[in-house]
């Protein structure tokens, strides 16, 4: 009998020791970012400095841009008030490492969401469209990607591989201009040295608004693509905040002033927003 008790206290310590240990590592595990941010007052957040309209330096030396302004709506809406942010002004190649480091709590760079991104970072939903257009003078008669493959129209890319690859696929009789940078890309076509450049949409939006003799053309050179903020993956309650703040820019209580961002940077209303907003 007493060998039977030992057993059994035994075995009741050991339960106990088995449940502590695991409400200590559920506690563990719902130790979050978002607890940190709370208690700093104000959110870190990743952003370009060299991607207008998305993130850049104004002419009087101010950090400005469409997700700029986001990551301000994301502040508000977290403290009631816009300036509780530090921005981070951080290259491409610097948003996985400055994310899993701790170095930002979230990036909002213009960062579309592919699955093999997905392997290394955590992304919202989305929170505006991508994908590549062609932008052209207004007077320009091309209607079709057709019109553009003849050996007398240039077409103007940025130095990358997919750029290059899909300009000569999709027009191979025409001749290519390559480009550094998306400024020196517009202006070729804007002089008219180049008739047709390669353009993420919404970049396009933001030259087409502020060059009325330019236009986009009206068939895509790409399916649309998803824009995710992104941050160090693994902290669910993080990531459940940040999404549901997007779903309400895009579609709740925040979307009118997402919207007013919006049409502030693009000249007209939020394509991936409920259709029936726009009509407000």
């Amino acid at each position: 009998m007493r060998c039977l008790s030992r057993r059994f206290v035994i075995g009741l310590v050991a339960a106990f020791s088995g449940f502590a240990l695991s409400v200590g590592t559920s506690h563990a595990q719902e130790k979050s970012r978002l607890d940190e941010i709370m208690g700093r007052g104000k959110l870190i957040v990743g952003v370009s400095s060299e991607s207008p309209p998305f993130g850049f330096v104004d002419e009087k030396g101010e950090l400005v841009g469409f997700d700029i302004d986001v990551a301000r709506l994301i502040a508000k809406a977290t403290f009631g008030d816009s300036n509780k942010i530090e921005f981070i002004r951080q290259s491409a190649a610097q948003r996985w490492p400055n994310a899993q480091n701790g170095t930002i709590d979230f990036g909002a760079q213009t960062t579309t969401i592919y699955a093999d991104r997905a392997q290394r970072v955590a992304f919202t939903r989305n929170y505006i469209d991508g994908g590549i257009v062609l932008i052209v003078r207004k007077d320009a008669p091309f209607k079709t990607l057709e019109d553009l493959n003849k050996p007398n129209v240039t077409i103007a890319n940025l130095t990358t591989p997919t750029q290059e690859e899909r300009a000569k696929r999709l027009f191979p009789q025409a001749k290519l201009q390559t480009f550094d940078g998306i400024a020196s890309q517009f202006n070729s076509v804007k002089l008219g040295r180049a008739q047709a450049a390669q353009l993420d949409a919404p970049v396009a939006a933001w030259y087409v608004k502020n060059n009325p003799d330019m236009r986009v053309m009206e068939t895509r050179l790409t399916d649309v693509v998803n824009t995710g903020i992104f941050m160090k993956p693994g902290d669910f309650r993080l990531w459940q905040y940040l999404d549901l703040v997007v779903s309400e820019m895009t579609g709740g209580y925040l979307f009118a002033e997402y919207s007013a961002i919006y049409e502030k940077w693009f000249g007209e209303k939020p394509k991936n927003a409920k259709w029936y907003l726009n009509n407000n």
